[in-house]
């Protein structure tokens, strides 16, 4: 390897600058910064434990190795480990846990030892090497931990994969920054940038049209440009937000950005237009936080930082975030936020954001998509809607409430005849969904809560009276929807299903109930998800699974047992779709099977850096994505792969899917019905097209009103119904287009076809008249395409002898169902049925039945 020194900022920070943080939120770029330090992830990282697997959460094991060369002592230990993993209010351990909200917990050892002389230069490799030794020197195996820094002195600079389980540090650092930069790479962050120069009108600023793209500049990522806490897009990535804190905007609306890292909305995403690319890589989405002052992320109180809405352009995968500077009057990019009473809007005129304020708690956002104006923000804050209990409904002694408000709404649910008297709270989350759990148990009787939102300092008008009763009520076992029945799934599966809202959930090994696997409540939709506490043992035999409910000290009694297949490693994830070798657009989705729970990510074949999507496993093992960066169009053929992994442990690669990139499509094609056939009134339409591409029917020369659009599946097939039924005629023209990520194909071919609404009788073509045929033949013949028809003895119509649905192409098909009787002159008849409209009856058709066996 190549090697790589950098003269590192870090090495210059010290009491001088910030008393507390080192290098404070601010790298110091004069003397160099963490430049270059980023390394694709080489096949052994890949292949390691969880350092690539989201959620990044749980406790991990870190290993710290302080390399001396012969002859000098330069590094320091014990400043080392203050550094890393002590309980030192600044160091990475520290820090970590403050990023994730508690979530992820770092744990480990630091050890040093000699090495031989210090060779003329140092690589990433060499590092590791020498790691190896110190550790084993130490009694340690380095592949017990999931994460290694190991430290020599040799021209300084940094190291990392990204994302990986390796840090390189060169020389002795002057604070806890650069470890957190570097572990930073570790966990899949990259380095990003900033646009400055961007255009003003007045209080408005656009991007990214216009914009100047520059590397770094980030004061709040520490990975680019910073020495702040990771922002709230890495934060999502790595499993530390989940969906209720950070969540994707699709309407026009008023949003409560609540401070990040405390409860509630901390992360608002936007999906933005493709074509977006400042600095030549693809970002989808605009996200929006908002900070105030912490131990890490220590600005004034006047900051700009901690004023306004953080906003950038960003991707999830391999995170890389570009700051949107929303200041670009100043020549400074410390001053990046989105102040109250300024507007943004994005290049293509489709999102705009409004801060209307930004206080201690929240800031709140106004936000319009797709041309749509700003809603007020004055706009009158509407009564929350309480959704459970129902009206009139029976529930248990400690009910439980849910509904909706406007998202980060604080909801307060009151006593209906005393307001004053609170009886529970709760915040709203970023798709404005709450829930409360009453912690006072309610004797049996009728009760009457309404409940009133807060949102920006305005506060509601009380809801409705929800009137219910508290009852004694029989508790039902409860019911394991995922992971279904015989599915694979890790050692420590999500378990979901259903039970009394209120009620508590414990799960056990069949025939084993005195250790629970896990506890939960149920919701107030009558919903439960918990993770297994205990992991489960490796199948074979299979695991299986059940449990109780309780509710105001009912036991139910234990619910359907539910077996699974638990997997150490799990073997590699399958694609399904796209199918090998057919056409999609440069954004495919992406389908397929896994192991339950878990993490499926997909690369481009001997690229393992150019990560395109992760997604998660569902509980019926299946799985599906959409690439996440534009594909490169064919030729050549575009080949990915992937793995999967599950609690620390990684597949080995899927198998190879290739497909055809196309950015133009082709014009899709109508395979049935087929050309001058009969159809109904509302046919049934099918061809092929790229996958992904919705096709769209149209009656030739009315290019104006579609007669029905779908989407071409993963095999390169679609199959779409007409809506509106068609004139009858015997001559009726349909054409088309399909569309891929905005670009529209030429005209599809003509198809004519007669459209009828009452059918005439369908034709038995085989078997012939008077033809010696078996007690269980096999009828064909044609129809109207998407009729059924129906077979039957003559003069016996109630008694069916089959059933066919007539093809695109006007053919049908059955076996008769029932042995006919032996003998000659079998009489047979039937009709069909299009459009619930039924034709007349078929001309007699009389054949001569006999044992099979006698038929030569």
């Amino acid at each position: 390897m190549k090697k790589i020194s950098i003269f590192l900022a870090w090495f210059f920070c010290s009491a001088l600058s910030v008393a507390l943080m080192g290098c404070s939120h601010e790298v110091n770029r004069e003397f160099g910064g963490l430049e270059n330090d980023e390394l694709p992830p080489a096949e052994g990282e890949l292949s390691s434990l969880s350092q690539i697997i989201r959620p990044v959460t749980g406790t991990k094991r870190m290993l710290v190795t302080v390399t001396h060369w012969q002859g000098e002592r330069v590094l320091d230990r014990d400043q080392v480990e203050l550094h890393t993993l002590s309980t030192d209010p600044n160091s990475l351990r520290s820090y970590i846990l403050a990023a994730s909200g508690g979530k992820l917990k770092l744990e480990g050892r630091v050890v040093e030892a000699t090495s031989g002389p210090k060779p003329e230069g140092c690589s990433m490799s060499t590092s590791i090497a020498e790691g190896r030794k110190t550790a084993e020197k130490n009694g340690l195996n380095p592949d017990d931990f999931d994460y290694e820094i190991n430290i020599v002195n040799c021209g300084g600079g940094a190291l990392a994969f990204t994302p990986g389980r390796h840090v390189g540090v060169f020389g002795k650092a002057g604070s806890p920054h650069v470890y957190k930069h570097e572990l930073g790479h570790n966990l899949g962050f990259r380095h990003g940038g900033s646009l400055i120069g961007c255009p003003r009108n007045g209080a408005s600023v656009s991007a990214p049209v216009d914009c100047t793209y520059v590397e770094y500049g980030d004061t709040g990522d520490s990975v680019s440009g910073g020495g702040t806490l990771y922002p709230a897009v890495s934060r999502r990535y790595a499993g530390w937000l989940d969906d209720g804190q950070a969540t994707t905007i699709t309407r026009t609306g008023l949003y409560s950005l609540k401070v990040l890292g405390r409860e509630g909305p901390q992360l608002y995403l936007i999906k933005i237009p493709e074509t977006h690319s400042p600095g030549g890589a693809y970002y989808p989405l605009l996200s929006l936080e908002y900070r105030k002052p912490t131990v890490f992320d220590n600005f004034p109180e006047n900051d700009n930082r901690v004023n306004g809405v953080w906003m950038r352009y960003a991707r999830e995968q391999g995170v890389q975030n570009v700051q949107i500077d929303a200041t670009p009057e100043t020549p400074r990019t410390n001053d990046p936020t989105l102040l109250t009473g300024q507007t943004f809007e994005d290049s293509s005129g489709k999102v705009k954001v409004f801060v209307c304020s930004a206080g201690a708690d929240e800031a709140i956002v106004a936000v319009a998509l797709d041309g749509a104006g700003f809603p007020y923000c004055t706009t009158t804050v509407p009564a929350p809607v309480i959704a459970v209990p129902l009206e009139g409904a029976s529930t248990g002694k400690q009910p439980v409430f849910a509904g909706t408000a406007w998202p980060g709404a604080r909801i307060e649910i009151v006593n209906a005849s005393k307001p004053e008297e609170v009886v529970g709270t709760a915040i709203a989350d970023g798709n404005g969904n709450w829930s409360v759990y009453s912690l006072s148990v309610h004797d049996v009787a009728s009760y009457s809560y309404t409940a009133r939102q807060t949102f920006g300092g305005r506060t509601s008008v009380l809801s409705g009276n929800r009137s219910f009763k508290v009852a004694e009520l029989s508790v039902p076992a409860a019911i394991i929807e995922t992971p279904a029945q015989n599915v694979e799934v890790g050692r420590l599966p999500q378990v979901s299903g259903t039970g009394v809202p209120g009620a508590t959930v414990v799960l056990l090994k069949s025939y084993d109930p005195y250790n629970p696997l896990a506890t939960t409540r149920v919701d107030g939709y009558g919903r439960w998800s918990v993770r297994i506490e205990r992991p489960l043992p490796i199948s074979p035999p299979a695991f299986t699974m059940t449990g109780y409910q309780t509710l105001d000290g009912k036991r139910s009694g234990w619910l359907a047992n539910r077996t699974l297949k638990v997997v150490d490693v799990p073997d590699p994830a399958i694609i399904q779709t796209p199918a090998q070798s057919v056409r999609t657009g440069r954004r495919p989705f992406v389908a397929g099977t896994g192991v339950a729970g878990a993490t499926v990510v997909l690369m481009q074949s001997y690229k393992p850096e150019n990560i395109l999507a992760t997604t998660t496993v569902d509980g019926y093992g299946r799985w599906a994505t959409q690439v996440d960066n534009p594909l490169p169009i064919s030729p050549p053929a575009f080949t990915m792969t992937g793995y999967q992994s599950i609690e620390g442990k990684r597949s080995g690669w899927l198998a190879n899917r290739t497909i055809q990139v196309v950015d133009a499509p082709d014009l899709a094609i109508i395979e049935t019905p087929a050309q001058g056939v009969k159809t109904g009134r509302r046919p049934v339409v099918s061809g092929s097209g790229i996958a992904g591409a919705t096709v769209v029917l149209l009656k030739s020369g009315d290019p104006y009103n579609a007669l029905a659009t779908t989407t071409v599946d993963g095999y390169g097939r679609w199959s779409v119904q007409v809506d509106q039924p068609l004139p009858v005629t015997n001559s009726f023209v349909m054409t088309g287009y399909q569309q891929l990520d905005g670009k529209i194909a030429r005209w599809l071919a003509n198809r004519t076809f007669q459209v009828v609404q009452v059918p005439d009788a369908p034709v038995i073509e085989t078997p012939a008249e008077n033809q010696t045929v078996g007690r269980q033949p096999l009828v064909k013949g044609t129809g109207v395409v998407g009729a059924v028809v129906e077979l039957n003895q003559e003069n016996r119509p109630g008694v069916p002898l089959g059933y066919a649905v007539v093809d695109g192409f006007g053919q049908w098909s059955v076996q008769i169902e029932r042995p006919l009787p032996v003998g000659s002159n079998f009489k047979m008849s039937g009709y069909q049925l299009l459009d619930q409209v039924r034709s007349g009856w078929i001309p007699r058709r009389t054949i001569n039945v006999v044992d099979s066996k006698k038929i030569k």
